[in-house]
């Protein structure tokens, strides 16, 4: 159904009447109060509706800053409609705070915690599902203003579908009698206003959490829901350090219908005004009705301020405010001039366009850039000589332009090769196929995609198909300008899969890395039929789950029936075969015939850096004892190859911080990072180093980084509780320990933080309880040795310092040998002088300084 939109309807209230109602209430204002009637009703002569209007506010004492701080819809409604609405309003005040102790619906109230323009907001309990929320009684009369409660509730309803983590759910919107009510989730936290007293704020933290807003903006958006207030107030910052946008209530619905806006005239405020007036888009000021944009603006003048510490625009009066607004151009804060900070600069004045179109158009290109920022703040300081500098480079899964599930395989099949043939002498940082998978079945902006991979070069691809015969093209872009940096074609037929390939990675390296000599590589087999296996294998492995990994099992066993000669294929088989023993399907089998398989791939090639990443994966289990020197060795040997493999450096550092060589771990996962930035797996090992170098909030940040990525992260869940714990930050600790729960619930790991909690806190029987749980409560997803070492804390909290060494002397010979850490945790002070204490330090220090000279030099040393 079509519908019309009409101005005839409506009546903006013009500049100049601004200006004369200011002008008129400045002077009056001055005047004693017996003078002001006689000055105003000469000074207004018949124009009564001025004189009512200019009066409302001085009754209202509505004073300059005032104007430039209050909703405008709240300004509009209370301070220019007639004194009988703002007698009403008192009173709807003074009935606010005798709902204390009554009940609306089935939410008794407890106590009032907020008041805002559009009602007051209290703690609740809820009697039925026995939880507190806050909730929000608006100020809207039943029997007025049918218009504007039905509005206002249409738009709640709207904002109640929204369900991001960075959002405030709103459990139910309801009428009670006469009240219109809002039932809200209750958060904990300091507004952002609250934060911004204390001054500007630090770049790493407003980069994090303007992308936490951006999300959450682009999750409402993507929903057709505009917040219509962003606003510091509007903005909270959790004790976990996340961000929640509150209060959608001035949130529009987008729809195609018009919305009927009533003269200004009459009682109503104006729809076209919500927002406030400091934070407001010039769009709006102007009496559009604006659209996302709108809400980047307004962001644009909260990151403003967070870099600053002071709004863009400080006009003296609301009109002088708004003028500002429309046609000024913002002034450069002090700091921005290194290259994060002109880059912060860039996305803020961008955000702050005038026109919308010259804005950013999405709330998640504002975050794809805040994102990249802080990567760059986070590599930029401590990025390893080896890697800094270097072009890094994204291969996209090439897109089959008549797609079938037959040949499916071949997005990956061609990308994933020409990824390692790329990456494989270290010149280029190349991302791995893990990291691009996201992009394989949907139509990708090229452009955003290259910023949220924060790469230089893109490359890109399609296959086309007829028959058995193949065409791909392929395409380079320099991200900086859009400029091509190669467009070429390849033609080939499915059984030649590896020279197509080969003249891809060949094309690509001539162009990205000129000076680099060309290496000669041959085909990894001569039966085409089993290279298509293989390639249909690697694809299926990239799905990373229990039934894909044993169909690619499958698969490469056929392979080698065809072709037992096949190196690649047993590397493969022996990774397959590893990861099922070590989380799909834990057991010693699978560990048995990864070992197999590896073995076979050595022989048949002593260069094939995928087998010893394989076998280090396979040494470094419990099933084999955690051999730490042969797995550090055996990944020293893939990084000789490839200097940059993502997975072989993860892995080195996760050997390296369990032997307490954190300096190394730390430089191996930097470089990890260079190349795979998202990497969950590596950010959340970031996280524990920093623990084990005790730099708590640190590695909080990295642990929260990882969450935010990836929220059912197995790793992050299970290991972020540890820096809070640490840090003495109970209530943070035990928040992580509960959402941690939520996914992983029953592992041991998680018990024993319960344990180290509650010891800590003086309930040495509930911490006791838990410490039996966590040590008779079956196996951790992670390896048992952190809850071995966590027990050993909590015992030693509690003053049991004989279960307490014999724990950490388990978790020491059970794949923990980590002397720096045990030697330093704050948990065993009370046990540094013991006798037994200092013996097992003395054993695990020789075994460490054994490690020192071995490995404590060089990324590929040992």
């Amino acid at each position: 159904m079509a519908h019309s939109r009409t101005r005839s309807s409506m009546t903006i209230m013009k500049p100049e009447r601004w200006q004369r109602i200011e002008e008129l209430y400045h002077a009056a204002g001055a005047l004693p109060r017996a003078e002001r009637v006689p000055f105003l009703a000469q000074a207004c002569a018949e124009d009564q509706r001025l004189l009512e209007e200019v009066r409302s506010l001085l009754d209202q004492g509505v004073t300059a800053q005032g104007w430039l701080d209050a909703p405008a819809m709240t300004m509009l409604a209370n301070a220019i409609a007639p004194r009988a609405q703002n007698a009403g309003s008192s009173q709807r005040q003074r009935d606010a705070l005798q709902l204390i102790g009554k009940t609306v619906g089935h939410y008794q109230i407890l106590e009032q915690i907020g008041a805002g323009g559009m009602g007051a907001v209290y703690r609740a309990h809820d009697d039925r599902l026995r939880r507190d929320v806050a909730l929000k009684i608006l100020t809207v009369d039943a029997g007025s203003h049918a218009e504007q409660r039905s509005r206002i509730l249409s738009e709640a309803r709207a904002a109640s579908a929204l369900n991001h983590p960075g959002i405030t759910t709103i459990y139910e919107v309801g009428e009670d009698g006469e009240q219109v009510f809002i039932v809200m989730e209750l958060v904990q936290g300091q507004s952002l206003r609250e934060v911004l007293s204390a001054g500007a704020v630090e770049t790493h933290t407003l980069v994090r959490l303007g992308a936490q807003i951006s999300e959450a903006l682009a999750a409402a958006h993507a929903q057709g829901v505009i917040h219509g207030d962003v606003k510091p107030e509007n903005i909270m910052v959790l004790t976990n350090d996340r961000v929640k946008l509150l209060d959608f209530g001035l949130a529009r619905q987008v729809v195609e219908e018009s919305l009927t806006v009533t003269n200004i005239s009459s009682n109503l405020p104006q729809p076209r005004l919500a927002g406030t007036i400091a934070y407001m888009s010039p769009e709006k000021l102007a009496g559009s009705l604006g659209d996302n944009r709108a809400d980047l603006f307004s962001l644009g003048i909260v990151l403003y301020e967070m870099a600053a510490g002071s709004r863009p625009f400080l006009g003296p009066s609301a009109m002088a405010l708004a003028t500002q607004i429309v046609n000024d151009v913002p002034p450069r804060w002090s700091g921005g001039e290194t290259a994060i900070g002109e880059e912060l600069v860039r996305i803020t004045f961008r955000l702050l366009e005038k026109k919308p179109a010259a804005r950013y158009q999405s709330a998640h290109e504002v975050q794809v850039d805040l994102n990249s920022l802080s990567r760059s703040l986070e590599l930029g300081i401590m990025l390893p000589a080896a890697v800094a500098g270097k072009t890094a480079v994204a291969v996209l899964p090439f897109k089959l332009l008549t797609p079938t599930p037959e040949d499916e395989y071949l997005a990956v099949a061609l990308a994933d090769p020409v990824i390692n043939r790329l990456s494989a002498n270290g010149e280029l940082l190349v991302r791995p196929i893990s990291a691009v998978m996201r992009y394989a079945k949907q139509t990708t902006d090229l452009m955003l995609a290259a910023r949220e991979l924060n790469v230089d070069v893109l490359v890109d691809g399609s296959i086309q198909r007829l028959d058995r015969r193949l065409r791909v093209h392929v395409q380079a872009w320099n991200v900086s300008n859009g400029s091509s940096r190669l467009s070429a074609k390849f033609d080939g037929t499915v059984t030649e899969a590896f020279e197509l390939q080969d003249q891809i990675a060949d094309a690509l390296a001539r162009e990205l890395n000129p000076g680099a000599p060309k290496t000669s590589v041959s085909s990894p087999t001569g039966s085409p039929a089993a290279y298509e296996l293989f390639l249909r294998a690697m694809e299926r492995m990239t799905r990373n789950n229990r039934w894909d990994m044993r169909i690619a099992i499958e698969m490469l066993e056929n392979t080698l029936v065809i072709d037992p000669q096949f190196a690649d294929a047993w590397a493969g088989l022996a990774e397959a075969c590893a990861l099922m023993g070590g989380i799909f399907e834990p057991g010693s089998k699978w560990i048995a015939r990864a070992e197999k398989a590896v073995r076979r791939a050595l022989n048949l090639d002593r260069e094939n850096v995928e087998a010893y990443v394989a076998r280090a994966r396979i040494i470094w289990t419990p099933t084999r004892k955690f051999q730490h020197r042969s797995a550090l060795r055996s990944l020293g040997e893939a990084l000789r190859r490839r200097p940059t493999h993502d997975q072989a450096l993860s892995w080195r550092a996760l050997v390296l911080m369990h032997v307490g060589l954190q300096s190394q771990a730390k430089e191996c996962l930097m470089t990890a990072l260079a190349v795979s930035p998202d990497n969950t797996f590596t950010l959340t090992f970031m996280g524990t180093n920093a623990l084990y170098a005790g730099q708590y909030d640190e590695a909080w940040d990295w642990h929260a980084r990882a969450l935010r990525l990836d929220r059912t992260s197995l790793w992050a869940n299970l290991l972020s509780p540890a820096a809070p714990l640490y840090a003495g930050e109970m209530e943070k600790a035990a928040k992580a320990i509960q959402s941690a729960t939520q996914v992983l619930p029953k592992d041991p790991l998680l018990s024993s933080y319960e344990a180290l909690l509650w010891a800590k806190r003086g309930a040495r029987r509930k911490a006791e309880q838990l410490i039996q749980k966590a040590t008779h409560g079956g196996k951790s997803l992670l390896h048992t040795h952190h809850m071995m070492h966590t027990v050993a804390a909590a015992y030693a909290v509690l003053g049991k310092h004989k279960p307490a060494l014999s724990w950490l002397r388990k978790a020491s010979t059970n794949g923990l040998p980590i002397y720096p850490v045990f030697r330093d945790d704050p948990h065993f002070e009370g046990m540094r002088s013991q006798p037994p204490f200092v013996s097992l330090m003395a054993n695990l220090k020789r075994e460490w300084l054994s490690y020192q000279r071995e490995f404590g030099s060089g990324l590929a040393s040992g």
